[in-house]
């Protein structure tokens, strides 16, 4: 839907939820839940005159790992962005990407948390989140959007948060295409806003 091949130029997705109805879901999205938690709420919001989307379930389960998934494209080489705003949540605060993702069982998630301060990078084999590298003593504000970045070429990932870049590591388990979204833990209430997916050459 918001994606555009062009002669000798990567192949860019971008999704800003300017054309879709607020209240409603966004076109082009799946949802789904990892391990069948508690399902999300995500919806299309105003937020300061932009429309965004929002995840507005605050189900308090620990391991509800929520997920708006795009439809159109699947990446291996990937370069992914989002900038996401956490707004509240007692157990949890994060903004989430995931890509290389085979179902809601089997992906790799990028996060960054307000509450713990820090960035953390995951696999999520069979249903089992697995960390495998982050980020300590971290700035992140509740109520600001920052950006989230990925590069993932081969086995090697990169994670910015800003500008700068806060994990660098590798890993062999998903190696096929994937389809890409973003991600939430918990009761994390989240914005999210211009999320790109770029096929890296």
């Amino acid at each position: 839907m918001r994606w555009l091949l062009l002669l000798g130029l990567p192949l860019l997705a971008p999704w800003s939820f300017e054309s879709d109805e607020v209240d409603k879901p966004p076109a082009g999205f799946d949802f789904a839940t990892t391990a069948k938690a508690p399902a999300g709420k995500w919806v299309v919001i105003n937020d300061g005159g932009n429309k965004v989307l929002a995840q507005l379930d605050k189900d308090t389960t620990d391991r509800r790992y929520a997920m708006a998934v795009a439809k159109e494209q699947k990446f291996t080489n990937v370069r992914l962005s989002v900038r996401g705003k956490p707004v509240s949540g007692e157990v949890d605060q994060a903004v989430g990407l995931v890509w290389r993702w085979q179902d809601a069982d089997n992906y790799y998630v990028a996060r960054s948390n307000v509450l713990e301060g820090n960035v953390r990078l995951y696999r999520v084999v069979k249903g089992n989140r697995i960390k495998f590298a982050g980020k300590e003593e971290l700035k992140i504000k509740a109520g600001e959007w920052h950006t989230l970045r990925v590069e993932h070429r081969g086995p090697a990932i990169k994670v910015f948060l800003g500008d700068d870049k806060v994990i660098e590591s590798e890993d062999r388990t998903f190696v096929d295409a994937g389809r890409v979204g973003v991600w939430i833990k918990s009761d994390s209430v989240t914005h999210f806003d211009d999320l790109t997916a770029e096929e890296m050459k």
